[in-house]
């Protein structure tokens, strides 16, 4: 079975499509849970690095991801910073995710920079979660209480999502509700199962 790649843009949801997926029977991995995890194991490489490189978000045994974020989203050269730690390492833990794949299974992975970092071809096809930037930036105001400013300013360091959208397969459009989003993924669940080759993009 081919291996997909899941990506979208920050609070569009993919996280959700991708718990969906798991319980259809996808064999899944999210690049965001990797990082975390390092970010709790004091003895992983990654907490090491940012723990010597940012000395004040390291909470008790564990980095702090929300002090963290505060940092680098402001400053650059600090988000810079700290994707030259991380990134190089979660990379070369995806390509070992895909080379240990024993392709019986459907495989994806969330990755949440997969265009930013030119991994789309490593895939055998893309699945972009879309969420118009309307309905994200109130979703996120909720979620995050984050003034509007701030959210646009996150966004701003991704890629625009008309581009994603011209470099998609499959392009899964949430913006109802968690219902809709479960009938689209259950139709997307059965088309992934009798995937061959994609000879068009697909719109759900």
């Amino acid at each position: 079975m081919p291996i997909f790649g899941l990506t979208g843009d920050w609070g569009s949801g993919k996280t959700t499509v991708l718990k969906i997926l798991r319980r259809k029977g996808a064999e899944i991995l999210s690049l965001d849970d990797l990082v975390h995890s390092a970010y709790k194991d004091k003895n992983s490489p990654i907490f090491k690095k940012v723990k010597r490189e940012f000395p004040q978000v390291v909470k008790g045994e564990r980095i702090s991801s929300k002090r963290l974020g505060k940092i680098v989203f402001e400053d650059k050269k600090k988000l810079e910073r700290l994707e030259k730690i991380v990134h190089p390492w979660v990379i070369k833990e995806l390509k070992r995710w895909i080379k240990k794949s024993k392709r019986e299974k459907i495989y994806i992975a969330e990755v949440p920079l997969l265009f930013e970092k030119k991994l789309d071809n490593i895939f055998d096809a893309i699945i972009f979660v879309y969420t118009p930037r309307k309905i994200l930036m109130e979703r996120l105001k909720r979620k995050t209480n984050f003034p509007s400013f701030l959210i646009r300013k996150r966004l701003s360091l991704f890629l625009p999502p008309q581009k994603k959208k011209r470099l998609s397969d499959f392009i899964l459009r949430n913006d109802s509700n968690l219902d809709c989003l479960r009938k689209k993924v259950e139709k997307l669940w059965r088309i992934l199962s009798h995937f061959s080759k994609i000879r068009k993009q697909i719109v759900l």
